[in-house]
């Protein structure tokens, strides 16, 4: 009897110590994995805008074709054209304004004939994120396209019709809207015209950005 008592506390003491050990654990136990950070939210923060003019080639030789567009740095800025096609592509912080004109003046006194003049104006836009990638792509909206056959005489005036109404101008925002603006293009620009893209002479204010 007393054996017998002896060996069930032995066998109890065993089984304590075994527990413990279990308890103890393992040195080879791996750590939990550290969680990733959060991905930063994707957010607008700047406007991508691709212009381009087209004119006919006889443009180009009759007269000195110069594009005024807004630049990076929210100023007008120009470019003459060599060729008949012209593009520039910028990225401005928003909120921004964006728009563009086209503006021919005769090199000198032009020949008698007839000249075939064409000129056109195009502005792509697309908003994007803080690592430049785009979040939204936007609208590519167009100037009047204009296009006659003019006799020498009649130059002149075209010239400034051109420089009237191949012009764009909006304002934008970081909620994706889209409004017209008043840009002062300088240079040929003095005309009293005001187009539907709210184009004036009246100057630019900076409550439109």
């Amino acid at each position: 009897m007393k054996n017998l008592k002896l060996m069930s506390m032995l066998f109890g003491g065993l089984m304590v110590l075994g527990s413990l050990t279990a308890c103890g654990g393992s040195d080879n136990d791996e750590p939990e994995p550290t969680p990733e950070p959060p991905k930063p939210t994707k957010v607008v923060t700047s406007l991508k805008v691709v212009y381009t003019a087209t004119v006919s080639q006889q443009l180009i030789d009759l007269s000195n074709v110069v594009v005024r567009y807004i630049g990076e740095n929210g100023q007008v800025a120009s470019e003459q054209m060599s060729s008949p096609t012209w593009t520039k592509t910028v990225t401005m912080p928003l909120p921004a304004k964006a728009g563009m004109n086209i503006q021919p003046t005769l090199k000198g006194s032009v020949a008698d004939g007839e000249y075939t003049i064409s000129a056109k104006g195009q502005m792509a836009y697309s908003w994007l994120d803080q690592d430049g990638q785009q979040l939204q792509e936007g609208l590519t909206e167009y100037t009047p396209a204009l296009e006659a056959v003019f006799y020498a005489d009649g130059l002149g005036q075209y010239l400034g019709a051109i420089t009237a109404n191949c012009q764009l101008a909006r304002a934008f925002a970081k909620d994706y809207s889209v409004s017209d603006a008043t840009i002062t293009w300088g240079g040929n620009a003095g005309d009293d015209s005001t187009q539907a893209t709210g184009i004036s002479n009246e100057g630019a204010t900076e409550d439109n950005r």
